[in-house]
């Protein structure tokens, strides 16, 4: 059998080539997806011929069976059928027609993961003198986060010195290669100005990645473990229902650009999506309220001005009142 069509080794000769280009979290997710194939065919020779929708429908229903959610199901089959079409076009292995056809490749609009612009305002105006210097440090990365337009953490970690040209910074995304281009607010330029003394001699604009050119990827996960749970002290401090993490920053600004109304495509080209339909999974998931209110709107155009109500709310009880139990 040869080694180029056994699955395996295609796919830690691909982790290998990614890690040497420095794109960790790809190769990462590639290895994840494959150890979690192979804990479930038991075969670590199995070769692309091998692959059939039907076994790839049955690996499905294994990861939901685990408690896997839809979009860890959709990651892992994309992760895969990457490497298949890639293992086609370097090595020319032959595929099974459609073999993807059958199983969730798409995404689910997310869990809400906004906060509101008052609660990025209350973040800001948070006393923390009597708190540790770590707290008020994850402050300013969220707060700088949001106001270079969501920038992700990752991102912010490898920012560099060089990347600022007057008050411009122009950085590439890890995650796509996306240049992008951000005017910096004075906000943001007193926030950098804040940590310049804790970098001098770093090639980094802010004190993340401690070594450079030393394991950087793990002094990130390392950096991202310690800010996720300075997040969720902060969000305890705050009275919030749910724990601010590191993405937060990014689709609150998304979430406060939309309802300020501008353009969605002007918010993809401000967060460096590949498309539109990727913001639009951001912005999936609106208070109730909003949609509500966006409906009432449109219904309101075809009823007259003074019938409005009485033609929206028939029952003798007002909708605002939440006794819908007796529509039941």
């Amino acid at each position: 059998m040869s080694t180029i069509n056994n699955i395996y080794f295609f796919s830690s000769k691909l982790q290998a080539n990614l890690l040497d280009l420095g794109r960790n979290s790809t190769a990462r997710s590639y290895m994840s997806a494959i150890r979690s194939f192979f804990e479930f065919t038991g075969n670590e020779g199995l070769t692309f011929g091998e692959l059939t929708p039907r076994l790839l429908k049955d690996y499905e229903q294994y990861l939901y069976n685990k408690g896997c959610k839809s979009n860890t199901v959709s990651l892992y089959m994309r992760m895969l059928r990457s490497i298949c079409n890639q293992a086609a076009k370097q090595e020319g292995v032959e595929l099974a027609p459609d073999l993807f056809k059958e199983v969730f490749t798409g995404s689910q609009s997310c869990h809400k993961r906004a906060v509101s612009p008052t609660v990025i305002q209350r973040l800001y105006e948070l006393d923390l003198d009597d708190c540790s210097s770590f707290l008020s440090f994850s402050r300013d990365l969220f707060l700088l986060s949001f106001y270079l337009r969501g920038i992700p953490f990752v991102d912010l970690c490898l920012l560099r010195k060089r990347d600022i040209s007057g008050n411009i910074l122009t950085y590439r995304r890890s995650k796509t290669g996306r240049e992008l281009t951000v005017c910096l607010e004075p906000c943001a330029l007193s926030l950098l100005r804040k940590y310049a003394s804790l970098v001098k001699g770093s090639p980094y604009l802010l004190p993340l990645l401690r070594h450079p050119g030393v394991d950087e990827y793990r002094q990130y996960q390392s950096a991202l473990r310690l800010y996720n749970l300075h997040l969720g002290k902060l969000s305890k401090l705050l009275g919030l229902k749910e724990s601010l993490t590191s993405y937060v920053a990014r689709h609150s600004w998304a979430t406060a650009a939309y309802h300020k109304g501008i353009p969605v495509a002007v918010i993809s080209e401000s967060l460096g999506h590949s498309s539109e339909k990727v913001t639009y999974n951001y912005l999936g998931s609106f208070d109730h309220r909003i949609l509500k209110q966006a409906n009432r709107k449109v219904l309101s155009l075809i009823f007259p001005r003074g019938a409005t109500k009485r033609a929206l709310f028939p029952h003798p009880f007002s909708s605002d009142s939440g006794d819908n139990k007796r529509l039941l």
